[in-house]
Parts: structure tokens; sequence; C-alpha cells
């Protein structure tokens, strides 16, 4: 069926459903039923999730983050996390996981529409934060419910650009060009609307009566449709670049009225929702959603120190750095001090905002991270392990290869067909740099590099400087080992 015949809400609520988002629509549905079934024991929700490996995996691995930890011991079971965390906190965490899974999985995404369903995703995650934060003196039950509403408020249009292809790149063509509503060159295009889309699917997979009323009766001034309502509008004001100071304190203005609180606090309480979005952003594995997320922080940094350091490209810490390794290779020195070295040298002086260097472990099945510099470490170590035995994979080709390369994006003709969803849920969006490490001809791991946290555009000279570091630390490894 060619794209361009789907046209009307009810066409669009049918393809999202059957052919772009089953897994989703199915969790969405298979949740909603055991929440209304009296007869449901928490015991038959943990045996549902069982079925599914990878869930069962992001559910464990967020149940253990700061944002829902319930005590100092590892949660290692799903029953255990059924029992600590409760039905309203699972049923959150499988939608998000879900989601995110069901909106990134596409190869077929051209980069403009890429980074619009990017933006979108960042927008909507952490609207969904922000809805808890509002709601903060309400019941769990009710921040848990509002916190889905806030996060598939914009599912029609998140699903829409997900799926790529010519009519996904001929809206966003005409919304970047034009001047006039927007609203009616989508109609035009789809014939509906985002939010009749977005409203029928909360419809059609039988979601909670607030995302439904928050979509249909939008007017309506309940707190917490309220609370759904300004978090969307706050998301969304911190996403736009062309946002003013003026509009940000409007706009907490208003939320100091809501939350009847001061509005300094009510700021404070912002940031801190914004830095926990994105920590729990690296917990779901959406790191590419880290640049979009950190510029939604930025507006509300004013006379605080900025929580992304930039590293600026500096020659004279890279001149001094290849002295220092080649120093190190004369000492006989240990090896990882030579690769701690060379990974200080890229992050500060080449001017990177996250490098790992990612080992091999003694089965060769898995690249495990063994240094990293980034503004969060731990974070980054614990979801960048890469799996080596799911076929060809970029990581593979580089081990294989010993070629240094230079990915530029997600959607890069070269590689895209090398970029696993796996892949593209650890690495950076816009582009990233990669090269084995090898001694006496034989590669034990590689070099990550990007410039997430920024967004700041790779160049040919970071390129070249990028590779100029790890030829040295090949070479002064190799240099090593054959002393020993």
């Amino acid at each position: 069926m060619a794209i361009q015949t789907t046209r009307g809400t009810d066409a669009w609520i049918e393809r999202i459903s059957v052919q772009e988002m089953p897994a989703l629509c199915a969790t969405v549905r298979m949740l909603e039923k055991m929440a209304q079934d009296d007869n449901m024991s928490l015991a038959d929700l943990g045996k549902s999730i069982l079925h599914d490996n990878g869930l069962t995996t992001r559910i464990l691995r967020v149940a253990n983050s700061v944002t829902y930890s319930r005590g100092s011991n590892q949660v290692t079971t799903i029953s255990r996390a059924v029992v600590l965390l409760g039905f309203n906190a699972l049923k959150q965490i499988c939608i998000t996981a879900k989601l995110v899974d069901s909106l990134l999985k596409s190869h077929d995404i051209s980069q403009p529409v890429y980074e619009r369903l990017l933006r979108l995703i960042a927008q909507s995650f952490h609207a969904a934060m922000l809805a808890r934060m509002i709601l903060a003196d309400y019941d769990e039950a009710t921040r848990e419910e509002a916190y889905i509403a806030a996060l598939l408020h914009n599912l029609g249009e998140s699903a829409f650009w997900s799926m790529g292809g010519p009519i996904t790149e001929q809206l966003d063509q005409k919304l970047r060009q034009t001047q006039g509503d927007n609203n009616e060159i989508i109609r035009e295009m789809l014939g509906t609307s985002f939010i009749k889309i977005s409203a029928g699917l909360a419809s059609s997979w039988n979601m909670g009566s607030m995302l439904q009323l928050s979509l249909k009766d939008p007017e309506r001034r309940t707190p917490e449709l309220q609370a759904i309502a300004e978090a969307n509008t706050f998301s969304a004001l911190l996403q736009n670049p062309k946002t003013t100071p003026v509009q940000i304190e409007q706009e907490l203005n208003v939320l100091s009225k809501l939350m009847k609180l001061d509005v300094r606090e009510v700021k404070q309480r912002a940031k801190n929702c914004a830095e926990e979005t994105i920590k729990l952003a690296y917990t779901y594995g959406a790191l590419m959603l880290s640049p979009y997320l950190d510029a939604s922080l930025a507006p509300l940094l004013t006379t605080e120190k900025a929580l992304i350091p930039v590293n600026e490209p500096n020659d004279a810490i890279q001149l001094k750095t290849l002295r220092e390794l080649t120093a190190l290779a004369h000492e006989m020195a240990d090896i990882n001090l030579i690769m701690q070295k060379s990974l200080q040298g890229i992050y500060t002086g080449v001017g990177m905002d996250r490098v790992l260097v990612l080992l091999l472990n003694r089965e060769k099945t898995q690249l495990q991270p063994r240094f990293a510099l980034s503004l969060d470490e731990g974070q980054l170590k614990e979801v960048f392990v890469v799996d080596l035995t799911g076929g060809r994979s970029i990581f593979n080709h580089c081990l294989q290869s010993q070629e240094t390369l230079w990915i530029k994006s997600h959607t890069d003709p070269r590689w895209n067909h090398l970029l696993s969803a796996a892949t593209k849920a650890i690495s950076c969006a816009r582009g990233f740099f990669l090269s084995p490490i090898v001694i006496d001809k034989q590669s034990i791991g590689v070099f990550y590099a990007d410039r997430a946290a920024s967004g700041r555009e790779l160049e040919s000279e970071d390129f070249f400087n990028f590779i100029h570091f790890v030829q040295q630390t090949n070479l002064c490894l190799t240099s090593i080992m054959r002393g020993k």
C-alpha cells in the first residue's frame, strides 16, 4: 500500500495500530485490560512481562535507577520488581520502554525527519516527568496516570514521523518552509490532524480516561488535566530555540499558581526534573535524546554553572598528550595507563563530549566499557554494552576491518545497514567516531567518541585528530607488548 493513500483519522489509526506500532498497541491494550480486571493479580502481570526478554531487562534496569529504587538492594527478578513498584509504576515503565522502542526502530528516516522525531520524543518524555512533578502532592496512582497521559499526548504525531518515507519528508519540508498555519498544512496532506489521530489511538487502544479527556476535552479545568496541559506547554517552550526568557518566566508563573508554590521553588523543581529526565532517558537506553533534553535544561540555567561543559579542541593539549603517550611507551607503562591517557587526550584535546574504551570480553561476544569520560560516566558505562552476537553491525565491522570510521548520522547511507536499533539506542544520532584498538595486528576493542551532549558538529579536522590519537595509542600498545 502506498503511503500517500492513507487519509483521514480512521485510516491513520488503523495504519499505526496494525503496521507501524503493533507491539506498543498490544502492550497498552494488555495493561489496560489488566487494570480493569479485578481478578488479575500482580503475579499475572509479572508472568506476562517475562515473555518479552527485552522488556524484562529494561524494567530491571529502570527499577534499580535513582527514580524508582526503593532501597539499597538490587532488584534482580521481575517478581521482586512487581512487588516493590506496584502495578501503576510497572505499567508506566512498560509503556515508556515500548514507546521508545517502537518509535526508534525504523531504518528509513531522513536526517531532518529523524531529528524532528527525536525532539518530539524528548519533549514528550520531559512532559511526562513534568506532569508528575506538578502533581507532587497527589497520590501515586494519579501521578502515574498523568505521566502516561503527558507521555502519549503527541503519540499520533510521533508515530507519523517514525514511519519515515516520502510523505514524512514532504510534510517536514513544507512545515520548515511555511510561515503560515501548520495545522492547515497537516490537514491538507493527511486528511486529519495529529491531535485527532492521538485521540483516536487513545480511544482505540482503550487507554486511561485521563489521556482521553486531555485530548478530547482539553478545556476541562481539573487539576490533573491542567497539569498535563501545562507540562506539554512548558516542555514545548523549552524545546523551542525561539522561546524568550520572558515566555519562560510567564510559564513558571502559571506553574507557580497551579502548584501553589513560590516561583523560585518551582524553577528549582523544574531544573531538578529536567536533570532527572536526562538520567532516566539514559536508563531506558535512549541516549540519542540527550542533546534535546539538555536543550530543555539550558533555559532554566541562568546564574548557575552550565550542566554541560564544552570541551573545545585544544592543539596544545593534543601535542602534550601525544608526547606523554610516547614517553609512557618508552617506560613500558601499564597498557591501562596508555588507554586512559589517550582517552583523556581525545576528550579534552580533540574536544569530545563522550569518549569510551570498549574491550572485548573473554568469549568475544561483547564489547564492554572499560574506561569512559563524559558528563555521567556511571550511567554511560552501565548502558554502553555492545552485543556482538546478532550478526553484522558497525562494531563488528570496525573490529574485523580494523578501519577507523566516521558515521555522520544514524541515516548515513554508507553505514545505515550496519546500525541496528540497539546501536542507535546508545550512539549519537548526529554522528560518532569509531576506531579499533589493535595490538600486534589483533583487535582487542574500540575507541568510541561523540558530541551528544553539546550537539556540536563533528568536523574533518576532529576526525583527523581522533585518528592520530588512536594510531599513536596502537603503536604504543604494540611496542609495550613486544617489549614484554
